[in-house]
């Protein structure tokens, strides 16, 4: 929030697949996400392993950017933006303030607001007395993340709508309660862990924000001040035609875990990709619910996989391994 009044709170590879047989693939980002929510992270197993187990939760001191999707700078790419995170004593430590222009001033109102990261639309509405948010849009990611947008001039999207990395979704404002009404022009930015309160803290293209940050704050670069729009994923390569991917996640440095979907055949598709190199041990895991789960497992120079399982209608879990580091998903992407 900026100058006068409080908020109070509503709601507590880089892909270059030159050959999938033989040349190279690396794995770093992208990631897009159905309508089904992630739920949990579980560590989940096959055959004659032993029974799942709950995986280590993240805490908001110690959430690190391989956890989460790859999010950006709200702002078209190449701007410039300061952001802070003491200006308003309704703040806790990880929510950030942005502005472009002359801090306590309108002149950066209209000015566009982007997704940080692809997701869902989960909500778009103008609170006018419930909350200090003013208009407001909130996207659900991978993982159970979600990224707020708050005191827009005006909302750009609505809720059900599945929205891409840099895809539009408003403008700077300084919508809020008619009883603040002196605050002036400015991004107020959180991120959620389950949608809960208070925040987490936010990472813009891998790196953490730099908190505390008092006024006029840090400036940033949207996309490291670049423009160069997210390269293909290289589920449809692997998996086959008519899939697309749907979430991954990234195993620290080592590589990523893709989940892809065939609206066709209602099949899903995993797989486990590094970049090329070595043989290392590896393996793709996907289960639908009240179904028995199929891996692939072995040395192998470049990826897992594809496992392939039908699931209409069905949660299912998901994930995989390189070396020792790996991930796998509770139920999710539901139906």
């Amino acid at each position: 929030m900026r100058a006068s009044g409080s908020e109070t709170k509503d709601d507590a590879v880089t892909h270059i697949l030159s050959s999938w047989k033989g040349k190279v693939i690396v794995a770093t980002g992208g990631v897009a996400v159905a309508s089904g929510l992630v739920i949990g992270g579980m560590v989940a197993t096959s055959g004659n392993a032993a029974p799942p187990k709950t995986a280590t939760p993240v805490s908001a001191d110690n959430a690190s950017a391989a956890a989460m999707p790859p999010f950006r700078l709200p702002f078209p790419c190449g701007q410039k933006w300061r952001g802070d995170t003491t200006a308003s004593s309704a703040h806790t430590k990880y929510e950030i303030d942005f502005n472009q222009g002359r801090d306590l001033s309108n002149v950066d109102e209209g000015r566009t607001v982007v997704a940080a990261a692809a997701g869902t639309v989960i909500r778009s509405t103008r609170h006018v007395n419930q909350s200090g948010y003013g208009n407001h849009v909130v996207v659900q990611h991978s993982g159970g993340y979600q990224s707020w947008y708050a005191h827009l001039k005006y909302r750009s999207v609505k809720v059900g709508q599945k929205v891409k990395s840099g895809t539009k979704i408003g403008a700077v404002g300084r919508t809020t309660r008619p009883s603040n009404s002196g605050m002036t022009a400015h991004l107020h930015y959180e991120v959620r862990k389950n949608g809960q309160y208070p925040p987490v803290a936010a990472y813009f293209s891998g790196k953490r924000f730099p908190y505390p940050q008092p006024r006029p704050g840090v400036t940033l670069t949207a996309c490291k001040g670049g423009s160069t729009p997210p390269p293909a994923s290289p589920v449809a390569k692997i998996c086959g035609k008519g899939f697309k991917q749907i979430d991954s996640r990234a195993l620290g440095k080592a590589g990523r875990v893709y989940l892809g979907y065939n609206k066709a055949n209602k099949n899903n598709c995993v797989i486990t990709v590094k970049g090329k190199g070595k043989k290392v041990k590896m393996s793709a895991f996907l289960q639908p619910k009240g179904g028995k789960a199929k891996t692939d497992t072995g040395n192998f120079t470049q990826y897992a996989g594809p496992v392939k399982v039908a699931a209409p209608g069905k949660c299912v879990k998901w994930g995989g391994y390189i070396g020792s580091t790996k991930w796998y998903s509770g139920w999710s992407h539901c139906g």
